[in-house]
């Protein structure tokens, strides 16, 4: 790449990255001992990251942790209720249908979260297994046929295996389900809350605001506008903010990522109850009519599916969900937990997602701009991969690693324009 040259590189890895890269070896000391921030790499762009989400985040923790002098940035803060990667909590679980790379990223993810929440001395993830009855049998046998090749363990359980291990639960028509003890539950706004915190112990600068480009020469970005119209100068430019790259990147954009809303339920369970909580039931993918996550400590969560989807402003569009949507949660609460049946909804969330044409993520230099990245089309899946992503990120950046498959898949080449045409909103 032009803004980095392999000898700046070399220094760079020998002077920082070596120290984070020993605490993945087995026994080595953990990155929780290693407070002192790493040293800034000679001759290296300081780097803005625009985006304090799952991929914004990570990535700028994982930048500083290879050196790199980082400003994070965020229109509203880490862990606010706009973000695509707010909410409470999130499902982690390796069934992506045939499409293995996310199989074998959230596998990766499911140990890197680990690792993370012991660095963090906070309690992050959950591994209460993820049960899906029903699949579609294509998706169900190519899902089989990945877990067996990575190793990822697995069982085909029939209705009345699931009811003896989970009788709270609610089985009736299922014919058989695919149950993954290796996955289950992370938090999500206290995840960003605390790899921002971390990443500004280790030295990176965090800040409220968001930028777009400014200036540009030679086939370089020379600083950001703010949205007051200030510049602030900057060797390069990570744009990870979600629902916001269209609006950050209008001209290259504005076709290339959908936004839409998903609404979200907490149900309450009786005082005392303890049969939803995550030590005692699995999240429930494919669950018919939607899915579920066990209740941590804010409730069982239910996302139920609606008839169609509608686009959403993540500015300025208000979070208050549909009386269709409560009522869908309801009838999937009766299914599959009737121990919740007429139990207070305590809880609600309208969410943003935003996905590419293909719901690939796009993780690529801008294609006229080689100082500026974009990473963004996290769809729903693209939390549960945060801490993976942001290594994946950082390491192209400073380029440590550049894999073949994944560059294909994820570069903007790879989408196409969604309608040809700005999306209207519904």
């Amino acid at each position: 790449m032009d803004s980095i040259n392999r000898r700046t590189v070399l220094t760079w890895i020998g002077t920082a990255a070596g120290a984070v890269a020993s605490s993945s070896i087995a026994g080595a000391e953990p990155l929780a001992a290693q407070a002192k921030a790493p040293a800034i790499g000679r001759n290296l762009p300081d780097v803005t990251v625009l985006g304090a989400g799952a991929f914004g985040a990570w990535t700028a923790l994982c930048l500083r942790e290879r050196g790199a002098k980082v400003t994070l940035m965020d229109s509203y803060g880490a862990g606010n209720a706009r973000q695509a990667s707010g909410d409470e909590t999130r499902q982690i679980r390796c069934a992506y249908g045939d499409r293995e790379i996310y199989s074998r990223w959230a596998l990766e993810a499911f140990d890197i979260w680990h690792r993370r929440q012991d660095e963090f001395k906070r309690r992050l993830i959950f591994a209460n297994g993820v049960l899906s009855p029903n699949e579609p049998i294509e998706q169900y046998e190519a899902e089989k046929r990945i877990f067996t090749k990575l190793k990822i363990p697995f069982e085909t359980l029939s209705a009345e295996e699931c009811k003896k291990r989970w009788p709270q639960g609610g089985f009736e028509g299922d014919e058989r389900a695919l149950y993954e003890p290796k996955a289950g539950t992370v938090k999500a706004r206290e995840t960003l809350i605390a790899v921002t915190e971390v990443f500004v112990q280790k030295g990176g600068t965090y800040k409220i605001g968001m930028g777009s480009l400014g200036a540009s020469a030679g086939g370089k970005m020379s600083n950001l506008k703010l949205q007051d119209g200030t510049k602030v100068d900057t060797g390069m430019a990570v744009f990870a903010c979600g629902p916001w790259l269209p609006t950050a990147l209008p001209n290259l954009l504005n076709n290339y990522i959908r936004r839409t809303r998903s609404e979200v339920f907490y149900v309450g369970s009786p005082a005392g109850d303890t049969s939803y909580t995550w030590e005692r039931f699995p999240n429930m993918w494919h669950g018919g009519g939607g899915y579920s996550l066990s209740d941590v400590d804010y409730g069982y969560k239910v996302a139920p599916s609606g008839p169609g989807s509608l686009t959403i402003d993540p500015d300025t569009d208000e979070r208050i969900v549909s009386p269709i949507m409560w009522e869908m949660a309801r009838r999937f609460v009766a299914h599959r937990c009737p121990g919740l049946v007429n139990q207070p909804i305590v809880a609600s969330r309208v969410c943003n997602l935003e996905n590419s044409d293909n719901e690939h993520f796009i993780i690529d230099q801008h294609p006229e701009l080689s100082n500026v990245w974009i990473a963004g089309g996290g769809s729903g899946h693209g939390f549960k991969m945060g801490p993976k992503t942001g290594e994946y990120i950082a390491d192209r950046i400073v380029g440590i690693a550049d894999p073949a498959e994944e560059k294909g898949l994820f570069a903007l080449s790879a989408h196409k324009a969604i309608g040809g045409r700005p999306l209207v909103r519904g």
